[in-house]
């Protein structure tokens, strides 16, 4: 009987670890939580959640998608989902990545989300639009402008919304940027004030 029961927990375990590798994102769709997404990053979980407006609408992000007409965005970062409003347009994306803490800049954003924001023609501005929305003991979340340059969008430079949020105890961020007019100040800060990595 307990050789059943050790075989049977054996193949349970080996098929939930066959799923686990076989998906890198889990969203949940659980109301309690909307935008609760369990990623797999380099053997480690790692938990993102959010809130989003009740009307909007997210799945998982597919090869290929572009935000604005830029893949930016996607090409610097673990992209996990992409969202969008009550119309169905593309309102924005979520994306996470690893950071190295460097000896006196632990705290500081620019060292923390250097990969994005240190750019010319592409960046979240940390060192000119950086406003902290809420702050724990292991992270911070904050509100920054994501600027594109002329030279990359047309002719025209652009600054969409975004929100960053890391963690110092595992050593991760998530970034998002949302398409400028899409998503109003209110929503944004919203969003933001419910961003959990743990």
């Amino acid at each position: 009987m307990n050789k059943k029961r050790i075989a049977a927990a054996a193949i349970i375990m080996i098929l939930f670890l066959c799923a686990f590798a076989a998906f890198r994102y889990f969203v949940s769709d659980k109301n309690e939580s909307p935008g609760l997404i369990t990623a797999v990053y380099e053997s480690e979980a790692l938990n993102l959640s959010f809130r989003i407006p009740g009307n909007w609408s997210y799945k998982q992000t597919e090869p290929g998608t572009e935000l604005n007409s830029h893949s930016f965005f996607y090409e610097i970062l673990q992209p996990v989902f992409d969202i969008y409003d009550e119309n169905g347009n593309h309102a924005g994306a979520v994306g996470y990545n690893r950071y190295e803490e460097y000896e006196g800049a632990e705290d500081d954003p620019r060292a923390i989300y250097n990969q994005i924001a240190l750019g010319n023609n592409y960046r979240f501005g940390v060192r000119d639009s950086y406003d902290i929305t809420r702050e724990t003991e292991s992270g911070v979340t904050a509100e920054s402008g994501v600027y594109y340059s002329a030279s990359v969008n047309g002719g025209v430079e652009m600054i969409n919304r975004g929100i960053l949020s890391y963690n110092k105890n595992l050593l991760v961020y998530a970034a998002m940027e949302f398409s400028g007019g899409l998503a109003t100040d209110g929503q944004i800060t919203d969003i933001a004030r419910s961003v959990e990595i743990y």
